[in-house]
């Protein structure tokens, strides 16, 4: 009998260790498969900034509703979702416990993530391929008192860094068409960011010094990049636009707010000190 009463003791501790694996999510439930449908704005797809793709990867935070996140010991921690061009699916099933509970989500995914307070972030220096720029827009998405239900749950994500767009224009001693070859560069900004991953709100690293990202040329006249939101508020190089084997260096002042798309306007002139650059351009929603 007493052996008996140990091998039972044993068993119920195996089945207790197998309801939760080493990261905290819970592997047997009857609330049902957790599924998700990730959005950019209105949108159940994103290329760059409006759609996701094929293979992008999203990590999936979920604790009980009204507890803080924490760096572990949630109901799940950072589980990879991936997108195969229909469905968001993980490595690991995960399942939904009683009550309600709240999500949070971010892009891209990282498998280190060592604060959740100031989780850090760096946008890519050279963001010329579509690699580099959407490996640079950190998105973010929150979801309180959420129930277990047999419909993916649906979230929207939103931009958190700050998005700089740079047209070229042709000033009147300008002549022929601007080479496709062209270039531009942002100078002076800082690259890296602390970011609070229960708001997705995003800041620079005031401990990181300034460099340069390359723009993405998103057509012959225009050029975008994803950049840490910041206030320039001193003059120097900001915009650097290489050209038909001429360089055009501007300085500037800007403060670039997160979730927002700033356009600067450069009239190239064939005098390169003669350029001029508009940094009062447009702001608007990213």
């Amino acid at each position: 009998m007493k052996k008996l009463g140990l091998l039972a003791v044993g068993v119920l501790m195996m089945a207790s260790c197998s309801n939760d694996n080493e990261t905290g999510q819970s592997l047997v439930t009857d609330k049902g498969e957790m599924q998700f449908l990730f959005t950019v704005g209105n949108s159940t797809t994103r290329a760059t900034d409006t759609q996701f793709e094929s293979n992008d990867q999203v990590g999936i935070y979920v604790t009980a509703n009204g507890t803080p996140l924490q760096i572990g010991g949630n109901e799940v921690n950072n589980e990879m979702f991936t997108y195969n061009g229909t469905a968001w699916t993980s490595v690991r099933k995960v399942y939904w416990n009683s009550g309600s509970h709240d999500v949070y989500a971010y892009y891209p995914y990282s498998q280190k993530v060592n604060d959740i307070s100031d989780y850090a972030f760096e946008v890519q220096a050279d963001q010329s391929t579509a690699e580099g720029y959407t490996a640079s827009d950190f998105l973010w998405a929150g979801k309180k008192g959420v129930t277990a239900s047999a419909s993916p749950v649906t979230m929207t994500f939103a931009h958190k860094l700050s998005n700089v767009v740079v047209k070229l224009e042709k000033g009147e001693s300008y002549s022929g068409d601007i080479p496709a070859s062209t270039e531009v560069y942002i100078h002076s900004t800082v690259t890296k960011a602390v970011i609070d991953l229960a708001t997705g709100d995003a800041a620079k690293d005031d401990y990181a010094g300034t460099g340069t990202v390359r723009c993405r040329q998103k057509s012959p006249s225009e050029y975008v990049a994803c950049v840490i939101p910041q206030n320039l508020t001193t003059r120097r190089p900001l915009v650097e636009v290489i050209s038909g084997g001429v360089s055009y260096l501007m300085e500037g002042k800007i403060s670039l707010k997160p979730g927002m798309r700033h356009t600067i306007t450069v009239t190239l002139d064939k005098n390169p000190e003669q350029t001029k650059i508009d940094i009062g351009g447009s702001i608007e929603g990213w």
